[in-house]
């Protein structure tokens, strides 16, 4: 199982491969879990328990490692994901852009968040503008509360 996760990083940017290695993974009787922002690591990763392997955040078509790279440390940094805002909020807009965020939505890796990947991708300007507010917030270092709220 390690060496099918190892091989299938080795190929990580070819399809054609990665779908010979995923049916070599069901030959063995190993099953391959869809990308999942909560569960995914950038690159294939196992779990010999449940005899898994993780598909990768990076092999989704137009998203980027460098991003899935982020998207990971995130996680790992604050805790899994509560909802798509919350992604949308910690994350680094620049970074998971728009493309990025559809291209995960289509390939299902927010399912454990949302299993409805149309409206997703239909409301991914209003997601993401959310993430792009809260990022200028981050960087001019301005609190979130109004002198009303702290009455």
């Amino acid at each position: 199982m390690e060496f099918l996760a190892a091989s299938m990083t080795l190929d990580i940017g070819n399809t054609d491969r990665l779908n010979i290695f995923r049916q070599e993974a069901q030959r063995l009787g190993v099953k391959v879990a869809p990308p999942d922002v909560n569960v995914s690591e950038a690159v294939f990763a196992c779990d010999a328990a449940a005899n898994t392997v993780f598909y990768a955040l990076a092999a989704v078509k137009g998203v980027g490692r460098q991003a899935m790279d982020h998207v990971v440390e995130v996680r790992q940094a604050g805790g899994r994901f509560k909802s798509l805002s919350d992604f949308a909020r910690r994350v680094d807009p620049r970074l998971v852009n728009k493309r990025a965020f559809e291209n995960l939505a289509r390939a299902g890796a927010f399912d454990s968040l949302n299993p409805n990947r149309r409206q997703i991708v239909e409301n991914s300007d209003r997601i993401l503008g959310g993430a792009q507010a809260a990022q200028r917030e981050r960087e001019s270092g301005r609190c979130r509360f109004s002198a009303r709220a702290v009455e």
